[in-house]
């Protein structure tokens, strides 16, 4: 399985079609970018008001993103 697919198929089987992913993919970065990187609001700030199954498929990409970048470095 490519990395890529690895680390987001928690949002894929949480049920998100690609849009919204990248969507909340843009978001994150885009916060930390905004906040030079601290994320004052926390990652989890970004799936705020979704439902549990999301909010859990999404620490699970943050855990494999993490986990991947760790492998690469």
């Amino acid at each position: 399985m490519d990395p890529r697919q690895w680390i987001l198929q928690p949002l894929v089987d949480a049920g998100l079609p690609p849009q919204t992913i990248a969507d909340l993919l843009f978001r994150l970065s885009f916060e930390a970018v905004a906040s030079d990187g601290t994320l004052a609001g926390g990652a989890h700030a970004v799936v705020d008001g979704r439902p549990a199954p999301v909010r859990a498929a999404w620490v699970e990409t943050l855990s494999r993103m993490i986990a991947a970048a760790e492998l690469t470095s």
